[in-house]
């Protein structure tokens, strides 16, 4: 009988593997619990395709500081959607969104202005495909 590449027909491996992955989402459960995870939520998101990842926030005074991205405390990201969730590491969500920044920055940076709830921002607007994409090559 042919074996296939990669497959493992016995149990007690086929368990140890499952584990990691088990052992992996039960970290990151943990971080939600400890507040090491920010959790964003773009409800434009299924409209245009993309998520907005702030990176800079204008003052009261007109001043354009960093923010959002760029001063974020959080291991980890979440972006939540109606069918699912998103996690990634904050350094990797970085890495990505500097390469699309750099990739085309005149089409790639978005503004919100401001309102009576937030100040004017400046942010990544991050393919969520983009960002899927990248995602299958986390390690």
């Amino acid at each position: 009988m042919k074996t296939v590449t990669g497959y493992e027909p016995r149990f007690d491996f086929d368990v140890r593997r499952g584990k990691v992955g088990e052992d992996y989402v039960g970290t990151i459960l943990e971080k939600i619990a400890s507040d090491s995870i920010e959790v964003k939520t773009d409800y434009g998101a299924n409209r245009t395709g993309n998520l907005y990842v702030e990176f800079e926030q204008e003052t009261q005074a007109g001043n354009w500081v960093p923010s959002g991205i760029a001063t974020s405390e959080a291991e980890y990201w979440a972006f939540a959607f109606a069918d699912g969730v998103i996690f990634v590491t904050l350094e990797r969500l970085r890495q990505i969104c500097r390469d699309v920044y750099l990739e085309d920055r005149e089409r790639n940076v978005g503004y919100r202005p401001r309102n009576e709830n937030s100040n004017a921002t400046r942010g990544i607007k991050l393919p969520v495909a983009r960002l899927a994409t990248e995602m299958k090559t986390f390690a």
